[in-house]
């Protein structure tokens, strides 16, 4: 086994070893060690493919993920091909490669990069059952990163759970758009320049572990309905076990053949939030209204035109575009003059009379990539629960108790995220730390959530002027609302006053008792603010722009 740092040192006679090796990676995030399994074909200097591969148990079966990796390396050899192959592990068994899991993909890239030659344009990737799900949310979430996916019984639609008295998991009304902005059928443009092969069971149905065989139908017919290339193999009298030997040994080697365009002239892009709002040479930077979907369509035309046209964006970026030292840039039919969009990007700005501008405009304490929300956003970077213990002795014991609550119950259900009603976990271990012991560098370079009022929470007293919030005794202000049930406790998520790129969340009420009925929320799923009063929702919705 291997500790942190690079691989194992070939051996002598210039031949790589044969077994694939646990390798550990310090994340930036939170500065712990994580497993990843890999296994490369031979020590050759040349930039190899890169093949992905996302499973469940990982995580929990390190020996079963370096024999996977051994699998995939052996298959390449044989076919006569060269290659890294790389099982993640995804932070925990039921993370579902999203959020904290999906940031352990990308810095398991990283960290392969950083000590094998590989080919950027050829990182593919793979994954049956959950990691089949995430092969349709990676792909469908990072357009321009995998040259090929191949997701066997993968589930990437959230409506295709349905059983007698509702999906397979309770869903609550607030917990929807998150829901909406996770599935892959939801965003299906953005798989316009991805090599896809999809494989699932004639037979598979959500029977324990199975997934509906309707998920890959249904995409096969969205892919098919936008004229995307793409192959599906639905393999007859079989269940939920579609991997074959055979089909892995044609999909391993066509994988590793396909090449990523990196400046194709059409370029699709759709989203729900500003956490995933980039692919090739595009980005929408704002929306006009956060919790619904947005979408840019944008096309290098004959004649050095590029059109792009818009919905729901308020601000989009553009280049920058090989060689594309002059493009006449059209947006929703409004000519905005030549640019070059060569070596930098390009921001236009949808005025209020629904005028677009060149530049983005002053985005000073606005919505922006790095701090748009929701509340889910804050699981990407360093989180610090911070419980307050400048109250009351009954202050202090609930805010402790519920900041408590939530790391064990963040970790057991993986922040609400299933696996198509398979409670999900994952290995996260959120920090908690006592407002009167944050230090200065902690308060920076952390997202914060502070649990208590301004009077129990420290943390939440000196920035309470920077806030839209007011939490007294007997109501709640916040962002012009007023709310003065008995009881009223509020969750929501605003920029942080001192750290452009970082949030500061609350979850505080009028009562010291307050933010208890709040403890089984699944904080993942949540919007920019949720207020309740006991088991009653008050309101919930999403910022605009402003913040407001």
């Amino acid at each position: 086994m291997m500790l942190a740092g690079g691989p194992q040192r070939p051996a002598a006679g210039g031949t790589m070893p044969s077994k694939g090796q646990v390798q550990y990676f310090r994340s930036p995030v939170d500065g712990q060690l994580y497993p990843c399994a890999v296994c490369a074909t031979d020590e050759g200097a040349e930039p190899k493919p890169l093949l992905i591969e996302l499973s469940p148990g990982a995580f929990d079966n390190l020996s079963g993920a370096v024999a996977l990796s051994e699998e995939i390396a052996a298959i390449a050899a044989r076919k006569g091909r060269s290659c890294i192959a790389l099982r993640p592990t995804g932070r925990g068994g039921g993370s579902v490669y999203q959020n904290y899991g999906e940031v352990d993909v990308l810095e398991a890239i990283e960290h392969v990069a950083a000590h094998y030659p590989i080919d950027r344009d050829r990182i593919s990737i793979s994954g049956a059952s959950m990691g089949g799900a995430a092969v349709w949310y990676m792909i469908s979430h990072y357009p321009d990163l995998f040259s090929a996916a191949a997701p066997f019984c993968g589930y990437c639609d959230y409506r295709l759970w349905e059983k007698p008295g509702g999906l397979t998991f309770h869903m609550h009304p607030w917990e929807e758009p998150s829901w909406r902005a996770r599935s892959a059928a939801s965003v299906v443009e953005n798989m316009r320049h991805t090599s896809l092969w999809i494989v699932h069971g004639e037979w598979d149905r959500a029977v324990g572990g199975g997934v509906p065989v309707q998920h890959s139908r249904q995409m096969a017919d969205l892919l098919e309905a936008h004229g995307y290339d793409y192959q599906y193999t639905e393999v007859p009298r079989t269940g939920h076990s579609c991997r074959r030997p055979d089909l892995w040994e044609q999909i391993v080697p066509w994988l590793l053949d396909q090449r990523k365009e990196r400046d194709p002239q059409h370029v699709s892009l759709a989203t729900y939030t500003l956490r995933h709002n980039r692919a090739y040479w595009l980005g929408i930077d704002q929306l006009e209204v956060y919790g619904e979907r947005a979408r840019v369509e944008a096309v290098v035309s004959e004649g050095d035109v590029l059109a792009v046209e818009t919905e729901r964006v308020r601000t989009v970026s553009l280049g920058p575009i090989a060689d594309r030292h002059s493009l006449a840039v059209a947006i929703d039919g409004q000519s905005l003059g030549s640019f070059d969009l060569s070596t930098r990007q390009h921001a236009f700005r949808r005025s209020a009379d629904g005028v677009w501008q060149a530049g983005a405009g002053n985005l000073v304490g606005q919505k922006h990539h790095a701090a748009s929300g929701p509340i889910g956003d804050l699981f990407y970077d360093g989180l610090l629960l911070v419980p307050g213990t400048a109250g009351s002795d009954e202050e202090t014991f609930f805010n402790q108790w519920c900041a408590d609550n939530a790391r064990s119950y963040y970790s057991q259900r993986n922040g609400g995220v299933h696996r198509g009603g398979i409670m999900g976990h994952n290995a996260v271990e959120l920090a908690s730390i006592l407002d009167r012991d944050l230090d200065e560098n902690q308060l920076l370079e952390h997202n914060l959530l502070l649990y208590g009022s301004c009077t129990s929470n420290a943390i939440l007293a000196r920035f309470a002027g920077d806030l839209a919030l007011d939490l007294g005794a007997d109501r709640i202000d916040l962002v012009g609302r007023t709310y003065t049930q008995p009881g009223a406790a509020v969750f929501a998520v605003f920029p942080h006053p001192l750290n452009p790129a970082r949030y500061l969340a609350v979850h505080g009420g009028t009562a010291p008792d307050s933010i208890c009925w709040g403890s089984h929320l699944d904080m993942q799923l949540l919007p920019d603010y949720l207020v309740y009063a006991g088991g009653e929702v008050l309101d919930w919705g999403f910022w605009d722009n402003e913040w407001r």
